[in-house]
């Protein structure tokens, strides 16, 4: 595992645990804005995360059902059933079914996320074609909070901490898309695949920039077996005469 996968996956996983446990789970539950933007963080930060950092750990099989279209499905599911107006007011009442339907949320983003960001598998135009249509769905909900007249849930009873939290969710899902597609262009346009982490192997050149031209790679290659050769002088046309 390289070194900057394995930094993801601790990060991510602190950040999944933080946002599960008390006290930050007990401040979510106070304002229906703050509950949107702790999933939404998951959503958008910690859970790309995880599944980069993860990435090198799962077997070569699990390909096979984290299908983009699966990880879609899952993705919309879990972030329209945790807005359910049910769903959320039954969590602010029970802490155990409240980790729970975030650990079902943290999982649908996996399944979403995992084939986005890993290296094999899907092409660049293949990922921003998911993005796209991953981003469509989340609007309706967000769209519907934000410009709603009437309160959708008795745990909060402020219309205008319900039209923020739509905002949150509107806002989320599009910012989702621009910053994974400005990723997966960076990385098709880079000249140069990303250097090795030096802790895991060691670079075989010296550190060159990024858009170094191919050429200067060769300078630091062996000479071939005819360099070390003896070469004779070519000898003149006087020379010639004079033997002759």
């Amino acid at each position: 595992m390289a070194g900057r996968q394995r930094a993801a996956l601790y990060a991510g996983s602190l950040l999944s645990l933080a946002a599960l446990l008390p006290p930050l789970s007990r401040l979510a539950d106070q304002r229906l804005s703050l509950h949107m933007l702790e999933e939404m963080l998951l959503l958008a930060l910690v859970i790309p995360l995880l599944a980069y950092g993860a990435s090198p750990l799962l077997p070569d099989r699990a390909g096979s059902w984290m299908h983009p279209v699966a990880g879609i499905a899952a993705l919309n599911l879990v972030l329209f059933g945790s807005q359910y107006p049910a769903v959320v007011d039954f969590a602010v009442k029970n802490a155990a079914f409240r980790e729970a339907t975030q650990a079902i949320f943290i999982l649908g983003g996996f399944l979403f996320w995992s084939p986005i960001v890993s290296r094999n598998g899907l092409s660049a135009i293949a990922k921003i074609g998911c993005l796209m249509v991953a981003g469509v769905p989340p609007t309706i909900p967000g769209l519907t909070l934000a410009l709603s007249h009437h309160v959708f849930y008795q745990a909060f009873g402020s219309l205008e901490d319900q039209q923020v939290a739509g905002l949150l969710l509107f806002g989320t899902a599009k910012f989702a898309l621009i910053t994974g597609t400005f990723v997966i262009l960076w990385r098709l346009l880079t000249p140069q695949p990303e250097p090795p982490d030096r802790d895991d192997r060691a670079a075989q050149r010296g550190d060159l920039p990024p858009g170094a031209p191919a050429w200067l790679e060769r300078l630091d290659d062996e000479l071939p077996a005819e360099a070390g050769r003896l070469r004779l002088p070519v000898p003149t046309p006087t020379q010639i005469r004079g033997h002759g």
